[in-house]
């Protein structure tokens, strides 16, 4: 599970292409400042090499530029709006929906970027990934005392929400979702919550 400390890199590729890629990032439960990184210093890279070569109106380079900005923005204000609330909205889940309908011509796209790059990248994106879950682990009880101290506050509630499913927790999730809904959180009047 990704919420474990043990995410393990996915074996070595001789290519990547952008499916084989977010294949890997589904893997390791990727969140979206993991994916923030791999679009900064992966996609970002490919999109523009594709918009020199092929034009920005290849379904290639759109359908990479809108990769980025799932990536880099979309992932991140989905979490925070409260789109991903059930116990089977996962990463993989999120991951999935973003390339859903995409055309093979795009998934097959073999990236530039030589898979020794790409392999150690993706090292650096799970070192990247176990540091947030160490991290996030020493916030967690930070915030159950909160709770304990004011159980009615659906800003609480929703900031377990966030740091249960970046924690891989996705049940206690969901619950902590439905309590804050209950107790009257909506995502145009939260509070600002950073990742």
């Amino acid at each position: 599970m990704a919420g474990e400390n043990s995410i393990q890199l996915p074996t070595r590729r001789k290519k990547y292409t952008v499916k084989s890629l977010m294949s890997d990032l589904k893997k390791m439960g990727a969140t979206p400042s993991v994916t923030d990184l791999i679009g900064a210093q992966c996609i970002y890279y490919e999109w523009a090499l594709c918009e020199r070569d092929l034009g920005d109106d290849h379904p290639v380079t759109s359908h990479l530029a809108e990769l980025l900005d799932f990536m880099q923005h979309g992932y991140e204000t989905q979490l925070v709006n409260g789109e991903f609330w059930r116990t089977k909205d996962t990463p993989a889940a999120a991951i999935n929906a973003a390339l859903r309908g995409r055309p093979t011509e795009f998934l097959t796209h073999v990236l530039d970027r030589p898979a020794d790059y790409v392999y150690n990248l993706l090292e650096q994106a799970i070192a990247s990934r176990k540091s947030e879950l160490d991290e996030y682990a020493k916030i967690e009880s930070g915030i159950r005392t909160e709770l304990e101290a004011d159980p009615d506050n659906p800003h609480l509630w929703n900031k377990l929400r966030l740091l249960l499913w970046l924690l891989g927790q996705y049940k206690g999730s969901s619950e902590a979702f439905q309590k804050a809904k209950r107790l009257g959180w909506d995502a145009s009047s939260a509070e600002f919550v950073a990742l």
